[in-house]
């Protein structure tokens, strides 16, 4: 039996033991770091430049769309930042002594928490140090906000130091705000990257582009930069695409049409403007009426002109007329039977507004008298043979799209034998509006062709495709070669639609600056039958009537009060808009004479800076202007205007005569003249009154 340790000989032993065993681990690590360092380097080496480095996607720069005039912006991507704050960057002393300062402008400026909250937020992830990065604020901000924000506490010492940290995103943004929004369009909510209706959406292949693809490292802070200067795939930018939207016509048709559908608390309201020549869609506007809890009010959120598809009413009137003249030669004062106020139709009445007697074609138009259409489309189409009336329609091309580049349009419905729902009653409620389904567009369409004289135009609201300023590609509204009517018949049309304002249903629009032609049209709305008291009203035409440049057509649904019918409702916004476009467009008035140079000298005499009328003249395209420089004065001698120059004769007091104010001002009060002046207009008369005074007439 051995003997006993002492406990000097047991410490001594369990020392020796615990340096051995320590000495065996950091030998064992020491070879390990060796293994690594020597044998390993290349695999760990690359594993870390794995997970440090990664091909990232690099978004392409997406197109702008542009109105007519390839300047305006409708939209357009711009850099917005989310603004956050990295909680452990910050010493504890900074930390403590900026938080309160931070706290208070950051709501100060979001408004969205008390200075409280956002101390306690920041405070609680820092404490925790569960949520490193926190995101401040309620919305993204643009560079001038950033430039403020950079000023704050924590975002001033920069994102290493302080924390504070911006992340750039792009954001699609429209500068006239939400003109024209259903037909710009928007980008889906979640990437903002696709366009989810709209232009954005059925031009999304141009205005994409192509995202790239390039090499980025990590740094600290989760920051990730581009290790490399040319990506492995460069991004290509989106291409721009300019509309045939006119900024001031969009804008004068959205003021008109919200004010009425407003002023009806109508359900919703449609309005388009068309080029006729072109077909281009200068203006395209929808209303819808939304409610919440506290108020009711107007947005678009749903395209009515080329998706609301319905039955027309009596604006499809104008397309019974027109195949009734074209298969029987009709003429406006032929006699088109008698209006009691209704008919019967094999047991189902056929009711009118009012009874109207006898009537010629002329004024079963003008007036929109339902019993005079049925008894024209019974004595020359007859209602047993209905493909021959649905023959003229086809040649309208009213039974199919018009193929619009937005995508979404609906399908058209034109009854025919085939079908399912065709019945005896189909053709003589189809002649006045009714069992049919067509769009605003579609309609708006068909009377644009009437106005160009029978030649049907397809419309369009994309012109072109470019990158930067070349051309990518053109798009033009197809023209069907072969008119849909004859000249006399398009013609007999214009007098007809020109009546319903001068003598008819729309007389209370024959006013204002521009005259209009066009159909009025109310038709009752359906649901499991026809409803009381609920309308679908319109009206479609074109101005000037005598020379049609623009159709339109607007379009307000369950209009609510007293006056339910077109006349009172859509016919307004029709004249309206009419009034203002004829107004704007100088193209539609008649060109003046304009006075020649020489009359335009002769009006007034010419006195003052040569470098002022050189200007000037550029700008009116005027030949003869000084070449000297100076002042200057222009006189007439026989047919010509010379130039001369002004000597300062009397060097304490020069010659101001026939100078305006302001320019005789200049010149005394550089030489040390106090001045004053009577009347309006040019220096006539003028005299040193007291020293260093002069006093002026201005006539």
């Amino acid at each position: 039996m051995s003997p006993k340790r002492s406990i000097r000989e047991e410490i001594q032993w369990r020392a020796k033991v615990t340096f051995g065993i320590v000495f065996l681990i950091g030998s064992l690590v020491a070879a390990q770091i060796f293994v690594v360092q020597v044998f390993q380097k290349k695999k760990w080496i690359g594993k870390v430049e794995k997970v440090q480095r990664k091909p990232m996607k690099i978004k392409a720069q997406r197109g702008n769309i542009f109105a007519t005039d390839g300047r305006s912006l409708l939209a357009t991507s711009v850099p917005r930042y989310r603004v956050g704050i990295d909680v452990t960057r910050a010493k504890p002393l900074y930390f403590k002594e900026k938080i309160d300062s931070l706290s208070m402008l950051l709501a100060n400026f979001f408004q969205d928490r008390t200075d409280k909250e956002y101390k306690e937020l920041i405070t609680n992830a820092r404490n925790e140090k569960k949520l490193i990065f926190v995101s401040l604020g309620n919305h993204l901000v643009d560079y001038q906000e950033r430039q403020i924000i950079k000023k704050f506490p924590f975002f001033r010492e920069g994102s290493m130091k302080g924390g504070g940290k911006f992340e750039q995103l792009e954001r699609r943004v429209m500068p006239f705000d939400d003109m024209a929004l259903r037909s710009i369009g928007k980008l889906d909510r979640d990437t903002q990257t696709r366009g989810d209706f709209g232009i954005e959406f059925s031009f999304n292949n141009y205005l994409a582009g192509r995202d790239g693809v390039g090499f980025f490292q990590r740094l600290a802070g989760g920051v990730w930069k581009p290790i490399e200067d040319t990506p492995e795939v460069r991004p290509e930018a989106g291409l721009d695409v300019v509309t045939t939207i006119d900024v001031n016509f969009q804008d004068i048709v959205e003021s008109a049409l919200r004010n009425q559908v407003v002023s009806a608390n109508a359900k919703y309201g449609s309005a388009i403007v068309m080029e006729v020549a072109t077909g281009e869609i200068k203006a395209m506007t929808n209303l819808s009426r939304r409610s919440d809890s506290t108020r009711t009010f107007y947005l678009e959120d749903f395209n009515y002109a080329v998706r609301g598809g319905t039955d027309p009413g009596s604006t499809f009137k104008l397309a019974t007329m027109v195949a009734l003249m074209e298969k029987s030669k009709l003429n406006l004062d032929d006699n088109a039977g008698f209006c009691g106020g209704s008919i019967m139709h094999n047991s189902t009445e056929m009711t009118c507004s009012e009874s109207h007697g006898n009537q010629t074609v002329r004024q079963v138009f003008e007036h929109s008298c339902n019993i005079g259409i049925y008894n024209l489309v019974k004595n020359n189409f007859g209602f047993g043979n209905a493909d021959n009336f649905v023959s003229y329609l086809t040649r309208f091309k009213l039974d199919q799209p018009v193929g619009f580049q937005l995508k979404g349009e609906t399908e058209p419905i034109i009854k025919n034998r085939k079908s399912s729902t065709f019945s005896n009653t189909t053709i003589p409620w189809m002649s006045i509006g009714y069992e049919t389904r067509l769009t605003p567009l579609q309609m708006l369409t068909f009377y644009n062709a009437i106005a160009n004289n029978g030649n049907w135009v397809q419309p369009f609201i994309v012109k072109e495709v470019r990158e930067a300023d070349k051309v990518i590609e053109k798009f033009e509204g197809n023209k069907d070669p072969n008119p849909i009517c004859s000249e006399r018949t398009a013609r007999l049309a214009h007098e007809m639609m020109k009546g319903v304002v001068e003598h008819g249903t729309a007389m209370n629009i024959n006013t204002g600056f521009c005259k209009v032609a066009g159909k009025t049209g109310t038709s009752r709305k359906r649901e499991n039958g026809y409803v009381k008291n609920q309308y679908y009203t319109a009206f479609i035409g074109f101005f000037p009537a005598d020379n049609p440049k623009y159709s339109c057509a607007v379009i307000i649904d369950e209009p609510q009060g007293e006056n339910l019918y077109a006349r009172d409702v859509a016919a307004p916004v029709f004249r309206t808009i009419a009034d203002k476009i004829f107004a704007y467009d100088v193209a539609l008035h008649p060109a003046k004479n304009k006075p020649s140079n020489i009359q335009k000298i002769e009006n007034q005499e010419q006195t003052g800076y040569a470098e002022d009328f050189r200007t000037v003249g550029e700008e009116l395209g005027l030949q003869n202007v000084p070449s000297s420089a100076g002042w200057v004065k222009a006189t007439k001698t026989g047919n010509s205007v010379a130039w001369r120059k002004i000597e300062d004769e009397n060097k304490d007091l020069p010659n101001i005569s026939g100078m305006t104010l302001r320019d005789a001002m200049h010149i005394l009060e550089n030489k040390g003249f106090r001045v004053r002046y009577s009347g309006l207009g040019k220096v006539t008369e003028f005299a040193i009154v007291q020293p260093k005074v002069v006093a002026l007439v201005l006539k």
